[in-house]
C-alpha cells in the first residue's frame, strides 16, 4: 500500500494512505499485540545510467534467446507483461529509480525462471539484491548462471544438529559446484575477495518458500 509523506519530528511520521486500512485486519494480525509497520522511502529520482544499462542488455538477451532480431518488440512485450503483474506499464524515460529497481526485479527473475543465457554476468545485476535471491530460488550460481545447490555462509559445524539448527540465523548464496568447491578450497575471505557477492539472509517465510532448511 502506498502513502505520501505528510510530517516528520525524528522517530515520529504522519502518512496518508492513498485508501484506508482495514481495521478488521489489522487486529487480526495484530493476534492480541501491537501492529507494526514497515515504512521504506521511495526513491523519486530518475533511474540511473547503470539502471538503464542493465534493463536494455537483459531486454536485449532476452531477445536474442527468443531469436528475436528486434529488441523492441520483446521490450514492449515483456512492458505489457509486466503491466499484467503489477499493473503499471513501465516506461523508461519517466521511471524513477524506485519504478526501475522493481522492472529490473522483475527482468532478473524473467531471466532465472526462463533460463535465458546471458553472455556473463553483468557487474550491474551484481548490485542487485534481486539477482541474489532469485538465484537462490532458482538454483542458479549467482557467479556464473549453472545449475546450482545452496551454500550456508555460516557453516554447521561439529556437534550441531542440522534439523534443530535455526536458520534465521544463517546467510546463503547459490553456487554451483565448481564454485563452491572452490569457496571451500580458499575460504570465505579470500573467496569474498575475489567474487562481488550479497549474501542473502532469509526469514521463516522465505526459506519455506525456497525449500531451504527446516
Amino acid at each position: 500500500m502506498m502513502g505520501k509523506l505528510l510530517s516528520s519530528d525524528g522517530r515520529k511520521i504522519t502518512i496518508e494512505l492513498e485508501e484506508a486500512f482495514n481495521k478488521e485486519y489489522l487486529q487480526l494480525i495484530a493476534n492480541g499485540e501491537e501492529n507494526f509497520l514497515e515504512v521504506m522511502p521511495l526513491d523519486n529520482r530518475g533511474i540511473s545510467a547503470k539502471q538503464n544499462a542493465l534493463s536494455h542488455a537483459l531486454i536485449a538477451d532476452v531477445a536474442n534467446w527468443q531469436g528475436e532480431s528486434d529488441p523492441t518488440l520483446t521490450k514492449s512485450a515483456l512492458k505489457i507483461e509486466y503491466f499484467r503483474r503489477v499493473g503499471i506499464y513501465f516506461k523508461h524515460r519517466k521511471a524513477t529509480k524506485s519504478d526501475a529497481k522493481k522492472w529490473i526485479e522483475f527482468l532478473i527473475e524473467f531471466v532465472l525462471s526462463n533460463n535465458v543465457p546471458l553472455p556473463k554476468v553483468y557487474n550491474y545485476l551484481l548490485d542487485e539484491n534481486s539477482w541474489f535471491y532469485q538465484c537462490l530460488k532458482y538454483r542458479r550460481c549467482c557467479i556464473c548462471m549453472e545449475q546450482a545447490d545452496i551454500a550456508h555462509v555460516d557453516a554447521v559445524g561439529m556437534g550441531r544438529n542440522r534439523k534443530k539448527i535455526n536458520h534465521s540465523d544463517f546467510r546463503f548464496m547459490a553456487l554451483c559446484r565448481c564454485h563452491h568447491t572452490e569457496q571451500h578450497t580458499i575460504g570465505l575471505t579470500e573467496f569474498f575477495k575475489k567474487y562481488r557477492i550479497i549474501l542473502v539472509k532469509l526469514n521463516d517465510e522465505e526459506r519455506k518458500k525456497l525449500r531451504i532448511g527446516g
